[in-house]
């Protein structure tokens, strides 16, 4: 009887250890749902990223990002959201599991997140973000955090506190704020400036009108997750007799840009001005340049000569319009797709007055230097007469063909 006690006692155990760690491991996961446009996902330890996709499982240390006129919301175990606006780049630094007790520290990288905390059966989440000088501590309730030019938290429903951080190597906490209900607490770069100078910390401030008229707010106040959504596309379709029934929404293949000229990249050349060309493969609606001056400066041109579904792109530099110096330039070549997100992109290099390093690919050197098919080779002169198909008889008496 005590043999078969214990069978039953280490029997209820190995179940509930079972429950506990499917469980733990599901805490340790999260869902993204694409809510419109399109998401791209890169996993801890790749450089690369891929498409994401509805509902799919986002881990510790993987980085999300959205995408042009695109939105998602960031599920967790609990039911707490974390919604996404579009160009909007974050990584989940943190998503651990301790007990009934959850922990996520995300680093908004660029863009905007709006938190939807909440406590259920499953549990609760304690929530750190962190941007360029902020590091935010969330409580249950709802909440905007925005780092893209600007820095700022806004409490929509709830409190929250807020650490005002130099980020110098280390983190040293300058000030720790309050911000309540109706409040925001707003930074320029300007006023990063003074906070890192000691100059001015009174960034408080209340809930602009501005931000709750714009599309993210009015967007989150409606916006629910639905795990179980079917996804139905109702295409209409113009029959014409004798012919082929064509969708009149029939989608566009995502752009590939091909660089046709310079005909190598990175390109090395001596002069004033290079016109820079190009191909599109698929459909891109338009196609957007970014240029560097000698400092570093970005300069966004979107090519005006090329009308959507082109085949053809170009674009002049020059170093009497200061998209082109002396040196090394780098030109960075964005093509959009159908619905407005960016589809591809390329990196040109030119150098002026300069080498350039170029990339070398091993298979392709190895490849050059092979011999191939080897030949014999063929004589046609002989003491510079020209002769085929005869004999003729060397200095030794030797015959030869």
């Amino acid at each position: 009887m005590i043999v078969g006690g214990l069978i039953v006692v280490l029997a209820i155990q190995l179940v509930a250890s079972f429950f506990s760690q499917k469980e733990a491991d599901m805490r340790n996961k999260a869902n993204f749902y694409i809510d419109h446009g399109r998401a791209e996902l890169m996993e801890w330890g790749s450089e690369d990223y891929s498409k994401a996709y509805d509902g799919g499982v986002v881990l510790e240390g993987d980085t999300i990002r959205t995408k042009a006129e695109s939105a998602g919301a960031l599920l967790l175990y609990n039911g707490t959201e974390i919604r996404f606006a579009d160009n909007t780049e974050v990584t989940l630094e943190t998503l651990e599991s301790h007990g009934d007790k959850d922990e996520l520290v995300l680093n908004l990288i660029k863009g905007e997140i709006w938190v939807k905390q909440v406590v259920s059966e499953k549990g609760s989440v304690d929530i750190m973000v962190e941007t360029d000088n902020i590091n935010f501590y969330s409580g249950l309730g709802e909440y905007d955090i925005e780092n893209h030019g600007v820095q700022v938290v806004r409490v929509v429903e709830g409190s929250c506190d807020v650490e005002l951080v130099e980020r110098d190597g280390k983190d040293i906490v300058i000030d720790d704020v309050a911000v309540g209900v109706g409040q925001q607490l707003y930074m320029s770069s300007s006023d990063v400036s003074d906070l890192l100078a000691r100059t001015n910390m009174n960034f408080l401030e209340a809930l602009s009108d501005e931000f709750k008229e714009g599309d993210f707010y009015v967007w989150n106040v409606g916006y629910e997750v639905d795990v179980d959504a079917e996804v139905e596309v109702e295409v209409e379709v113009e029959v014409v007799e004798g012919e082929e029934v064509v969708a009149e929404d029939d989608p566009k293949e995502d752009p590939e840009l091909v660089l046709t000229y310079p005909e190598v990249n990175p390109y090395s050349f001596d002069g004033d001005q290079i016109k820079i060309t190009g191909t599109v493969n698929g459909y891109a609606t338009r196609i957007v340049v970014t240029s560097y001056d000698e400092a570093g400066t970005a300069e966004v041109y979107q090519l005006s000569q090329f009308e959507a579904g082109g085949t053809d792109w170009s674009y002049n530099a020059a170093i009497v319009w200061e998209n082109l110096h002396h040196g090394e330039n780098k030109f960075i070549v964005v093509a959009y797709g159908a619905d407005g997100y960016e589809a591809d992109s390329m990196e040109v290099v030119v150098g002026v007055d300069v080498e350039v390093e170029a990339e070398v690919n091993v298979e392709e050197v190895v490849d050059e230097l092979s011999c191939g098919d080897v030949t014999s080779p063929s004589v046609s002169t002989v003491g510079g007469e020209e002769w085929l198909g005869m004999t003729y008889v060397d200095e030794t008496g030797y015959v030869r063909v």
